[in-house]
């Protein structure tokens, strides 16, 4: 009888799930990595993807954390959950897939909008195992600080790179952002969340401000390039541009610093 318990206790030892202080995390996008340093659990993380626009302090807490590419390397790791974006699932399918097959939790957020992100703050944190309370209730307390500029909204052309441009559309955290900031997307109406336009179709949506957008990742962190590039269709040479981080437009801690920063770019009010 004593064996039969004994066993029984170590059955249930083993497949009981992992304490929120053992959880191994391996982080598959900046918007996750940035929640799970500001949720104060660095130390869970096992692995994250190469960063594209991490700020100084995130990636200084990062810098020991093993980076991860592809299916072998994550499950080396032996991770208890997955934490990403819906962009990870577009971009390879098949990873999530096997992923979950191995038994491993995956988590994608999908913000399209400020509110999302509040709500992403608690759900990352929920499978950390800490509260996400203090944290979004930081974000709501900084974002509603910042009210949107009087006026007409002004017409807004994000331009994120390359010829033909590529840019945002609706239902995405940087649209809303500037929605909020008194602005209006120029591309709004497109059914896609960032897609490329054609440069005569900029020129006759006739923005009134150009957002740029600048990260380190495949040369987009070369901003006078694309100042450059803008500035070379006469019909927008004259338009006000502010460089914006895309860490400040996707979805994570540091959206509502993209929100100050098209606020005042915006002016007025």
């Amino acid at each position: 009888m004593k064996l039969v318990v004994l066993l029984f206790a170590v059955c249930a030892c083993a497949e009981r799930p992992a304490a929120p202080a053992e959880r191994r995390v391996v982080s598959l996008h900046d918007v996750t990595t940035e929640l799970v340093v500001a949720l104060g659990a660095t130390d869970r993380l096992v692995g994250i993807a190469a960063p594209v626009d991490l700020d100084d302090a995130t990636i200084g807490a990062v810098a020991g954390v093993p980076r991860v590419d592809g299916l072998e390397a994550i499950l080396a790791l032996r991770p208890s959950v997955v934490l990403g974006t819906a962009v990870v699932a577009a971009q390879d399918p098949a990873l999530v897939a096997r992923l979950r097959e191995a038994g491993v939790e995956v988590f994608l957020g999908d913000p399209a909008g400020l509110e999302d992100v509040f709500g992403l703050a608690d759900a990352v944190a929920a499978r950390l195992g800490v509260d996400g309370a203090p944290l979004a209730t930081q974000l709501r307390a900084r974002a509603a600080a910042i009210t949107p500029a009087s006026g007409s909204p002004v017409p807004v052309f994000v331009y994120d790179c390359c010829d033909p441009p590529f840019t945002t559309g609706g239902g995405t955290v940087l649209n809303d952002l500037i929605a909020r900031a008194g602005g209006a997307n120029v591309f709004a109406d497109l059914d896609a969340d960032w897609t490329h336009v054609s440069w005569e179709a900029v020129v006759a949506r006739r923005p009134a401000l150009i957002v740029v957008d600048a990260y380190r990742y495949e040369g987009q962190g070369d901003v006078d390039a694309k100042l450059r590039a803008v500035h070379a269709i006469p019909s927008l040479a004259t338009v006000p541009t502010v460089v914006l981080p895309l860490g400040e437009a996707l979805g994570g801690v540091r959206s509502v610093d993209g929100l100050a920063r098209l606020r005042a770019a915006i002016g007025g009010g």
